[in-house]
């Protein structure tokens, strides 16, 4: 089976977009389309209808930085094994923001303006990455295919019981992937997933979501921490996903959850 590689570019000037849509031959380097975005919310919206797997995107942007955009990406990709690799562009070699973009773990950083020559040798090697990525899940779920049609036996409930959701619980403020989750149970990360899906009815990410949600409730409740605070503890880089998250969740802000309370 072929994959198809989409890539996403976002940068807030629009001519930064169409140069690099224009100055790279996508084609040849194995990319089936490009989509541009001007901002963080664009992107979430176009990531929504379309599966990308590379993202080339500035830091400096009004609202989102992108490396708060990248992380929300990344948890994203982390907890649903997506397959996804990003690359920061920016006008700013700055110690601090390359750092960040390490612990996220992009797969370069480039300085503007970019050398053609430059960018085109950075993406491959981050094409090569998701083609390999791809071809180890492949291989992963034909092997785990058949063993999650049959019905759970009570020993794999016990697992996604007793190990996957109590580890989960823990450590759902931190950084966490299906890779670290999976190996705390001694399973498969395809397999787990699948078995968690079955016993659950939820994804590793929603049920994620959902244990950060209901202690985002505790926290605004008997705390008077900002949305910047709160977010951090819950483990988001960004308040701005954090809020939307929460108002997707429970239908209102966190703003208007503290006064629908009487806080």
């Amino acid at each position: 089976m072929e994959m198809e590689i989409n890539a996403l570019l976002v940068d807030d000037e629009e001519q930064c977009v169409k140069t690099l849509q224009e100055s790279i031959d996508w084609k040849a380097l194995g990319i089936a389309r490009t989509f541009g975005a001007y901002n963080a919310v664009q992107a979430r919206e176009i990531m929504e209808k379309e599966v990308i797997s590379l993202i080339l995107c500035d830091i400096e942007m009004p609202g989102e930085s992108g490396l708060e955009f990248i992380s929300s990406v990344r948890e994203k990709a982390d907890l649903d094994d997506e397959n996804i690799e990003c690359i920061i562009l920016t006008c700013y070699p700055d110690y601090k923001f390359m750092r960040k973009a390490m612990q996220i773990r992009c797969s370069d950083y480039l300085i503007k303006p970019l050398d053609t020559e430059e960018m085109t040798e950075v993406l491959k090697k981050a094409i090569e990455k998701i083609k390999k990525k791809f071809q180890k899940d492949e291989k992963e779920k034909a092997f785990f295919q058949d063993e999650t049609k049959a019905t759970l036996s009570d020993g794999q409930q016990n697992i996604i019981e007793q190990k996957v959701i109590p580890y989960i619980r823990e450590h759902f403020s931190e950084s966490l992937t299906v890779t670290e989750i999976a190996a705390d149970a001694a399973l498969n990360p395809q397999y787990m997933m699948r078995l968690f899906k079955k016993r659950t009815g939820l994804s590793v990410l929603e049920f994620v979501t959902n244990c950060r949600m209901e202690m985002a409730k505790e926290l605004l409740k008997n705390t008077d921490w900002n949305n910047e605070i709160v977010s951090d503890k819950l483990g988001y880089a960004s308040s701005g996903y954090f809020i939307k998250l929460f108002k997707k969740t429970f239908g209102m802000t966190p703003r208007e959850f503290r006064k629908a309370s009487g806080i």
